[in-house]
């Protein structure tokens, strides 16, 4: 019997690690750059520790993807000779370039999927071809669900400050200081590796209503496959959480903590829900 096809995701699809060892979904790490030092995204600091250093001693953070290498050791370390590999969206990060760049050098057979998202976005799609996989899929069949589902993933957030998307490059200077000037708590979408504004509230609790608002209106009566996410804000996460759950019919849920490679272009503060329908 053939080895099943192997699944390959990089670390800001945020996976929970309980259910990358169950599906056996590698998960290569992204490198977050603090204070002079680098470290791989989910192993050598926790996000308590980072956004600690974060906010208390100022020191500046910077992302990098991982490296052709990094890649080419996850498409070989289940051992066999069909991969499907999973980034995050190309308009976010160089890593489907350098997942690519290691696909033309190994000795089998590369499918990989642009997600076009982040956080559970990006590993709702990860784990559903690892599903297929373990089903029995060809590498055709799980790369065609992988596909299937990053048309449908969907994401909406909302971030306590401006501060940290300036310093990452995401807004301008000028968006980030009229939005502070004005005290916006800025509510966006995410799909298909294209950011939309959503809403503009000036209180954060208005800004999580019309979070838990957008994705019931986009799930509508359909069963929802769906995950929070958060920077630093459990609280916050695990309300929004309880607030889709009472009102969508809901399938599977996870509540999660952001990397921190994804906390250092957001802040503490990050608060939202990525999700696919049935």
């Amino acid at each position: 019997m053939n080895a099943p096809v192997a699944v390959v995701v990089d670390s800001a699809a945020n996976l929970p690690g309980e259910v990358a060892r169950e599906l056996g979904i590698e998960v290569v790490p992204m490198y977050l750059n603090l204070g002079g030092t680098t470290y791989r995204d989910g192993l050598d600091l926790t996000p308590g520790d980072f956004y600690d250093r974060l906010l208390r001693d100022r020191e500046p953070a910077s992302t990098s993807t991982p490296s052709p290498g990094d890649f080419m050791e996850a498409y070989e370390r289940p051992g066999g000779h069909e991969v499907l590999c999973v980034t995050v969206a190309e308009s976010m990060s160089s890593s489907i370039q350098h997942a690519t760049l290691a696909a033309d050098r190994f000795d089998g057979r590369v499918e990989i999927i642009d997600s076009g998202s982040a956080s559970m976005g990006e590993g709702f799609v990860a784990i559903e071809a690892a599903r297929r996989a373990a089903s029995g899929g060809s590498l055709e069949e799980v790369a065609a669900r992988a596909r299937e589902v990053a048309s449908r993933a969907r994401l909406f957030a909302t971030v306590d400050t401006f501060e940290f998307l300036r310093k990452s490059g995401r807004v301008t200077k000028l968006q980030a200081y009229a939005a502070t000037m004005l005290d916006i708590k800025p509510v966006f979408g995410f799909r298909e590796g294209e950011i939309a504004p959503i809403a503009r509230p000036r209180t954060r609790r208005r800004a999580i209503d019309a979070v838990v608002e957008a994705a019931l209106a986009e799930i509508g009566d359909r069963s929802v496959h769906f995950a929070v996410f958060h920077a630093a804000a459990a609280d916050d996460a695990l309300a929004l959480a309880s607030r889709i759950e009472e009102r969508a019919n809901v399938f599977e849920r996870y509540v999660v903590e952001v990397t921190p490679v994804i906390g250092a272009h957001t802040g503490p503060g990050l608060v939202g829900t990525a999700f696919f329908c049935q």
